[in-house]
């Protein structure tokens, strides 16, 4: 190596390491002192490592995250502002960000993700991952991004390997595009103008008073529990194994058309059809709603008050054989319902 190499990584050295001394040496003195030295708050509770972070929502129209096993909870905050909770993430095992208007949250990190110091007015980047690191007793991952009304969403992109993902309490126009491989999704409360589209190789998806525009629901081995607020100008449904549950809170079917298949017991509003498919048109040009239980049974009611909550011994039952599955396979794709195809119907 040569001798102005030499020179250069000792230099080097030396700066990070007075570096690391003085962010130390401050840190003592702004504990001391009651001061945060950090945007970033770290706090250590019931065993679970906190990481957390307030934000201007209303400068993020898109929340993108892409993680292997974590829970996953997005809801309206009970404060004027918006604020994220990690916990249990380890250090310089995630990238956090924001770009181009999105809040962007990812499994893979990279020499420039630590070299981010000074960009943006939030992140995890850079030193202070390490200088704010503490060791909890938790391992299990959880994130929590509440959003505050001022929030100008218009989409959501999540896909989550193992774990669950939450949504209650939203009313943006925003679509809504959740994957998991292995795990249950819940929507509850949710209003949109927009699309949504859910996806789970194994476990249940809950739809708990949704207005939309239109959307797809696609589950592999589980349940589809649906109450829709709305008539949707389509909702497409499909479950490989298993069953489907869905109501309406329509005082009528006048502006529903059904088309509906099933492998076992079909029943509309408690009576049974013995037709495959069975097909329900009351009205010219209503809005089309398919539902496939290709290996299970199907039950579609009109007035409904909610849904039918039967499935929760099945999605603990779920995430334990997943817990042993190998997860490396690909996610049920979903069909999202194109602008072009709702505008023509």
């Amino acid at each position: 190596m040569k001798p102005s190499s030499i020179i250069f990584l000792i230099i080097s050295v030396l700066v990070v390491a007075a570096g690391c001394v003085l962010c130390n040496i401050g840190s003592e003195m702004a504990s001391e002192q009651g001061i945060s030295l950090f945007e970033t708050d770290v706090a250590m509770i019931d065993g679970d490592v906190i990481r957390s972070d307030t934000f201007d929502a209303s400068q993020i129209n898109k929340i993108k995250m892409n993680l292997d096993e974590v829970r996953v909870v997005i809801a309206a905050s009970d404060t004027e502002e918006s604020y994220l909770e990690m916990r249990n993430f380890q250090v310089g095992s995630y990238d956090y960000s924001i770009q181009n208007k999105m809040l962007l949250i990812d499994n893979e990190t990279s020499l420039f993700s630590l070299m981010r110091i000074a960009e943006g007015n939030f992140s995890f980047q850079g030193l202070r991952h390490y200088l704010t690191y503490k060791a909890g007793a938790n391992t299990e991952k959880e994130l929590y991004i509440y959003l505050a009304s001022d929030a100008s969403l218009n989409a959501f992109d999540i896909t989550v390997k193992r774990g669950t993902v939450s949504v209650e309490n939203l009313s943006f126009a925003a679509d809504y595009n959740i994957s998991l491989t292995a795990g249950d999704i819940t929507l509850k409360k949710i209003s949109t103008k927009s699309m949504i589209n859910l996806s789970t190789n194994k476990g249940v998806v809950t739809v708990d008073d949704l207005s939309c525009r239109a959307g797809t629901v696609v589950v592999g081995d589980g349940a589809a529990d649906l109450f829709l607020r709305n008539i949707p100008t389509e909702m497409h449904v499909s479950v490989m194994e298993g069953d489907i549950e869905c109501g309406y809170a329509a005082a009528s079917e006048y502006g529903l058309q059904f088309t509906v298949n099933a492998a076992q017991v079909l029943t509309y509003n408690g009576e049974e059809k013995t037709d495959r498919p069975f097909i329900y048109t009351p009205s010219p040009n209503a809005a089309n709603q398919e539902f496939s239980a290709v290996a299970g049974t199907v039950s579609l009611a009109i007035k409904a008050e909610g849904i039918s909550g039967r499935f929760a011994s099945l999605s603990e039952a779920l995430a334990k054989e997943a817990e042993t599955e190998d997860l490396d396979v690909i996610v049920v794709e979903t069909e999202p319902v194109s602008e072009t195809d709702t505008e023509t119907e």
